[in-house]
């Protein structure tokens, strides 16, 4: 059987024809639509965990929330102060803003609980480790956090930010 490409299909489609192919391909899983109502993308392969425009899953959730928070439930208005700070610090240091942003629970230090100020940046289906937040209004936001309640050894935290 000849291998043909999916974009050489969908290039010489009519426009039913190229809706059926998609259909049986997203079908097939082989590619998937992103399920975010405010996002158009289309065609994301089968191996792409989050949609690289929007930052949500295949369920159409946004990356930590809620599935992937493993520390928690947070009360709305810490997660809010935790989001607008990273948001803020990637615009105060010129950094291209990711899709979302884990930090890990670190330890207990007489008494005070820790949340690492280093966090994973996860940019679509890619992660960059070792993003240090220490001594911003981030690692103030964390404290907060572990003031709410104290997460336990091993917990992480993901925030999805908007695009």
């Amino acid at each position: 059987m000849p291998t043909l490409e999916l974009s050489e299909l969908l290039d010489n489609a009519t426009d039913d024809q190229a809706e059926a192919i998609r259909a049986a391909v997203y079908a097939a899983g082989v590619l998937w639509k992103c399920r975010n109502v405010d996002c158009c993308a289309e065609d994301l392969p089968r191996e792409t965990r989050r949609c690289d425009f929007c930052g949500y899953d295949r369920k159409g959730r946004p990356l930590g929330e809620p599935m992937s928070l493993t520390y928690g439930p947070v009360p709305d208005d810490l997660l809010t102060a935790l989001r607008e700070a990273l948001v803020e610090w990637f615009t105060d240091h010129d950094r291209p803003q990711p899709d979302a942003v884990t930090f890990h629970y670190t330890n207990e230090n007489d008494g005070a609980h820790d949340w690492s100020d280093w966090g994973e940046l996860h940019f679509g289906g890619r992660t960059e480790p070792n993003c240090d937040f220490s001594y911003s209004t981030v690692a103030e936001a964390l404290i907060e956090l572990t003031d709410f309640e104290a997460p336990s050894f091993c917990e992480e935290i993901t925030i999805a930010l908007p695009r």
